[in-house]
């Protein structure tokens, strides 16, 4: 990714809903809801600066990860529905442009169910909370520390370069507190029983993002999303796992902007 001046994100903890939820914010433009995945949002990358050209960037710490409270009432995914139509109303946003990764993508589709006259757009990347019958996934929970991190890769370089950082004390709660949140989502199940029949209500124009060799959730789950979501389209990555914005941000990048800007 060409090396540009940088996007200054804005740093803010606020009350939504009641529960004090940490935000990042920058650029200018049409509105863009990223929502993250189980591992958080641990920096703001050039990936991200690139988008805030383009748009004005959202990036919350879901209720429960990161820096944002756990409140009581998250007990599994469709209690983030209202959460973000508090997220939208406190920002004055009547629509946004809503892109989510991995269990991110799932929120966003249960969002784009239960709210579509409030997403624009619609990018899920990598998405989690389908079930495919006759496919099984890997159980993330039942793996060493060192094996959820190579799972995410294809090029095993980048899992190097992840597994020899240095992580501060603060991160490594935040990396525990993220894993509870994402256990305690996916304790009854991992996956949403009623997508096949409720995809169907999603009206936003959707794109769908996957790399060509994610192990952790295999392209199947997204050729099946594109069968249930009117009108999808699914890019493929190439050489590339479960985390396109991270392992190919350039390829991943062009794909999202282009879509959104059409």
């Amino acid at each position: 990714m060409a090396e540009l001046e940088n996007m200054n994100f804005a740093d803010h903890m606020v009350e939504i809903g009641g529960v004090q939820t940490h935000v990042y914010i920058a650029g200018e433009g049409s509105p863009l809801l990223w929502l993250h995945g189980a591992g958080g949002v641990p920096e703001i990358t050039p990936f991200f600066q690139e988008l805030a050209r383009s748009f004005k960037v959202y990036i919350p710490e879901h209720p429960g990860f990161g820096r944002s409270e756990r409140p009581e009432w998250l007990k599994d995914y469709t209690d983030y529905n209202y959460f973000y139509r508090d997220f939208l109303d406190y920002y004055s946003l009547d629509k946004v442009n809503l892109v989510g990764h991995s269990l991110g993508g799932r929120i966003a589709m249960e969002f784009a169910v239960s709210h579509p006259e409030r997403v624009e757009k619609l990018a899920l990347i990598s998405s989690t909370g389908l079930k495919i019958k006759g496919e099984q996934r890997p159980d993330i929970f039942m793996m060493y520390p060192e094996e959820r991190v190579r799972v995410l890769f294809h090029n095993q370089e980048l899992a190097d370069r992840m597994l020899n950082q240095d992580v501060s004390e603060e991160q490594r709660m935040i990396d525990v507190k993220n894993t509870n949140t994402h256990a305690r989502l996916e304790w009854e199940k991992g996956f949403n029983p009623k997508f096949p029949r409720l995809l169907r209500y999603i009206k936003a124009p959707t794109r769908i993002i996957w790399g060509d060799n994610d192990r952790l959730n295999p392209i199947r789950y997204g050729q099946a999303l594109v069968e249930h979501i009117a009108g999808a389209r699914l890019d493929v990555i190439e050489n590339c796992g479960h985390l396109p914005q991270v392992e190919q941000p350039d390829s991943c990048l062009s794909v999202l902007t282009g879509f959104l800007r059409d």
